[in-house]
């Protein structure tokens, strides 16, 4: 009998797979760029205006990268639930966030997503952070616009999926935008 491993993300191998919604205690970090060099060709085709990469591991995309990791050797270092930028920032920001974040903090990341970006985000993970009506979760201000699927070479077939939202020509009535054209109290 195969065992299956991930010896890149060692949160995964530890838990062989069983990772709950609500994250693990296995804190690491993933040692190389886990997309094949097409995929990032093809993500930064997607790129408007400046950009963000928001848990950007060792990855070289984006105009500036963000992480909490030193030895990624960031542009700036921060955790991307308190990012050190203005409203509105960047044109575009692109997370991949690590799997095992704790649920919590998966909430706070998409809030802290929308508050920087201006024009697009683009969401690379297992899920798609949208409403029905493809609304961006935390932000009715963004509406997805694409979704690109990858498979990565697994026993699988594991699949990842990208997920683009732009900005809405106007906000919705139903969202926290609030007079002042901020992000009001209740942006969940």
């Amino acid at each position: 009998m195969a065992t299956v491993t991930y010896k890149a993300q060692p949160a995964i191998h530890a838990t062989r797979g069983a990772i709950p919604l609500a994250g693990t205690r296995h804190i690491y970090t993933v040692k190389k760029v886990l997309w094949p060099e097409e995929v990032a060709q093809f993500i930064a085709t997607l790129f408007v205006g400046t950009s963000l990469h928001v848990c950007c591991g060792h990855s070289p995309l984006g105009g500036i990268r963000c992480d909490s990791d030193a030895q990624t050797a960031p542009n700036i270092r921060a955790d991307a639930v308190n990012l050190p930028f203005q409203d509105a920032a960047f044109d575009t920001v692109l997370c991949d966030p690590p799997y095992n974040g704790k649920f919590r903090w998966n909430h706070d990341l998409l809030s802290e997503l929308s508050r920087v970006a201006r024009r697009r985000i683009i969401f690379q993970h297992w899920f798609i952070p949208a409403d029905p009506d493809g609304r961006w979760k935390k932000w009715h201000r963004f509406l997805l616009s694409a979704v690109y699927v990858w498979q990565p070479k697994t026993y699988f077939g594991r699949i990842q999926v990208i997920s683009v939202f732009d900005a809405a020509l106007e906000e919705p009535a139903s969202s926290a935008w609030n007079e002042e054209g901020g992000l009001g109290e209740s942006h969940e």
